[in-house]
């Protein structure tokens, strides 16, 4: 029998995606708060609601390895509890937002939440994504099987809403093997010295770049290396094989941090990473995905091909997961009305570009998998990667009704 799907509302608090969020998933009792740590004052004013017991998740940035940390927690008064210290801090680690799980009609008793706090302190350690800052495990409540039962669906539904919230620190790190996915066509190379100096696969990940199990890791660390190399190296010393082979997929934070890991030296991951086809990162990210405030094609150029592009009219997305088309306009590419909008996102897909789609769907521009109104965006790539999900090149996937590409127009025009 297929999963049924389910709804989540969310609702953004303060008018703003920067402010406070509510999440609520259809046909459960649970609710959840996201807070930014400046705004829990706020909550103290508005957010009665939370004087009650929950369990609750802070989320940071750890300053030696540049990976998200997860802290797990539960309080009687979860909202006061937030601003009590954590062990956790002492070392200087500091958390920027928390998110909280109440259920409105006061059946998280405080047996119940020391359950939660150990279950999602275990589903997150398992799944070795965020680093977990607990100090210990959280003791685990004795419970029967009635009610253990119905904690475990409370856990099931949090953590179908805890993503949504912009977190995945109880997914798991897998890489998918389907000859099925389009997984094979993102993984990254990396080879130092013919592979005698670290020889490893690897891929971008929505935390940070993920190094696969199976890469040769160079035994030797060089005495100049980052303090942080090092005690990374220690970290994973005993998932690093005698023959210097990585047992298990580990993430880091930035593909520099993963590449300087591999081969024990300086590196710079966005130049050595390369594609099946020997491309480097940092020039797969400019033709595939742009960041805020710029464009992923010269707006002089496309100004060129403006004229030429206009007699084309209409273009069609070349894509098998939606049909879409759009127009050149101005400097930038508009995605017409009625075009489609893939729900999913593959795991290469840029923060930048998840951020817009977000954007896109709470400013109600996009409502169940479709456009609702003309969207212009500041180059063909970007408008390709939010419409699929993914990464895009839009010279190639942008098509003429007669199948020239705006590859073939820019090649025309420069003839």
């Amino acid at each position: 029998m297929p999963s049924l799907g389910k709804s989540i509302n969310l609702y953004l608090m303060d008018g703003t995606a920067a402010g406070r969020w509510q999440a609520t998933l259809s046909n459960w009792n649970g609710i959840a708060y996201k807070i930014p740590r400046g705004m829990l004052k706020e909550c103290f004013a508005d957010l009665v609601e939370l004087n009650v017991p929950g369990v609750y998740f802070l989320f940071g940035r750890d300053d030696s390895t540049w990976r998200q940390f997860v802290y797990i927690g539960e309080g009687d008064d979860v909202l006061k509890r937030l601003t009590q210290p954590h062990t956790f801090e002492k070392d200087g680690s500091y958390w920027t937002e928390a998110i909280i799980f109440i259920t409105p009609d006061g059946t998280l008793e405080k047996g119940r939440i020391k359950y939660l706090e150990n279950r999602f302190y275990t589903i997150a350690k398992d799944a070795d994504r965020y680093l977990v800052k607990n100090g210990n495990t959280p003791p685990q409540s004795p419970m029967p099987k009635q009610i253990r039962d119905l904690l475990e669906e409370f856990i099931i539904n949090a953590m179908l809403v805890v993503p949504a919230l912009g977190h995945m620190a109880f997914e798991p790190l897998k890489f998918s093997k389907s000859e099925k996915s389009d997984e094979w066509d993102s993984l990254l190379y990396f080879s130092r010295n013919h592979g005698k100096g670290g020889n490893s696969i690897g891929k971008r990940d929505s935390d940070g770049f993920l190094v696969l199990k199976g890469s040769f890791i160079y035994p030797k660390v060089a005495d100049y290396a980052l303090q942080r190399i090092k005690k990374l190296r220690e970290q994973y010393a005993a998932s690093i094989d005698a023959d210097g082979i990585l047992q298990k997929d580990v993430l880091f934070g930035s593909p520099s941090y993963a590449s300087t890991f591999v081969c024990g030296k300086n590196s710079n991951g966005l130049a050595e990473w390369k594609n099946k086809n020997g491309i480097a990162l940092k020039e797969l990210d400019a033709s595939q995905q742009e960041p805020p405030g710029s464009t992923n094609e010269n707006n002089s150029e496309m100004a060129s091909i403006l004229a030429q592009a206009s007699d084309y009219g209409i273009f069609h997305l070349a894509g098998k997961k939606v049909a879409a088309t759009g127009r050149i306009s101005g400097n930038g590419f508009t995605v017409c009305k009625g075009s489609g909008f893939c729900l999913t996102e593959t795991n290469s897909c840029h923060k930048y570009i998840k951020t817009k789609r977000m954007q896109l769907i709470t400013e109600g521009k996009v409502k169940d998998g479709v456009f609702v109104d003309d969207v212009h965006f500041n180059s063909t790539s970007t408008a390709a990667a939010c419409i699929i999900g993914g990464t895009a090149n839009g010279n190639i996937m942008w098509i003429s009704s007669d199948g020239k590409t705006i590859k073939d127009l820019k090649w025309q025009e420069g003839k």
